[in-house]
């Protein structure tokens, strides 16, 4: 059980894909209700990969990148959301702080704060509101 702990463990699979045209729909339709409607998100491929939320809740849980260490300017924001785009998530920026996101199969979009798992429908203060960007996975 000791070194079964210590394993690297899998990224969640994914649930399924929608297409490029569905998930740029959703993350815009987000940006506008967040009033911040002049983001173009950059969405690598035509079928985008959705994922379970459970799943996902579960795979956070085991991961170990929220217990890694706060250095600013050397393991900040940016670094904690680059370790699970590398993974499975997609990259935000706003203008105060990088996070991460998916969309799930019932085409729900959640951000991932990676620095504590915490996933959410919405932002929170703190994150900031005016998006800079998306990367799709």
């Amino acid at each position: 059980e000791e070194l079964e702990a210590q394993l690297p463990v899998d990224p969640p699979k994914p649930a399924g894909t929608i297409d490029i045209h569905l998930m740029s729909s959703i993350l815009l339709d987000k940006m506008e209700e967040m009033g911040d409607p002049f983001v173009t998100p950059a969405l690598a491929d035509t079928d985008n990969k959705v994922y379970n939320k459970e799943e996902v809740k579960k795979y956070l849980g085991l991961d170990e990148t929220d217990k890694i260490t706060y250095v600013s300017q050397e393991m900040d924001c940016d670094d904690f959301a680059a370790i699970l785009f590398g993974k499975f998530a997609g990259l935000v920026w706003t203008k105060k702080h990088a996070l991460n996101w998916f969309i799930d199969e019932t085409e729900t979009l959640w951000f991932i704060e990676p620095q504590t798992d915490k996933m959410s429908k919405n932002l929170e203060g703190w994150q900031g509101w005016n998006v800079r960007f998306f990367i799709s996975r």
